[in-house]
């Protein structure tokens, strides 16, 4: 990869980086995951989740009839899984620092387009499912 060396935006990128270390919601998001990851049963439940959706889609891609059994043993998977704290939080830790990702994504690639540091209403436009409507950029 060919890597630009500006170091005025290596040094905002360092900026930018330290007050996500230090932000508490993402803090707190990663202390979750930690906790998750150290916990063994909730990391099977949650892979074995995951392995058994990934084997119904593929059926389903090809094709092939879901028997009501399959469906049945998968939806009882992901009911413990629900029901799992560990697991619970560690969706929710997910979300916070994908959430996190992508309106830093969003805003650095506006900037790009715009060639100005973008409004909020320019990143996220009324009406496209933007602000306001649940889009977690808050």
């Amino acid at each position: 990869m060919n890597t630009l060396t500006v170091p005025s935006i290596e040094d905002k990128i360092q900026e930018l980086c330290a007050a996500i270390v230090a932000d508490e919601e993402v803090q707190e998001a990663r202390e979750q995951a930690e906790a998750f990851l150290a916990n063994e049963d909730a990391v099977g439940i949650y892979r074995k989740v995951a392995t058994a959706g990934r084997e119904l889609e593929k059926k389903q891609r090809q094709g092939q009839q879901l028997s009501d059994e399959e469906v049945e043993a998968f939806n009882d998977l992901q009911e413990k899984a629900e029901s799992n704290p560990a697991v619970k939080d560690f969706q929710t830790a997910q979300q916070t620092l994908q959430d996190v990702a992508e309106l830093i994504q969003a805003y650095v690639t506006k900037t790009l387009e715009k060639g100005h540091v973008p409004t909020e209403e320019e990143v996220f436009p009324q009406g496209n499912g933007g602000c306001g409507e649940g889009c977690g950029c808050h």
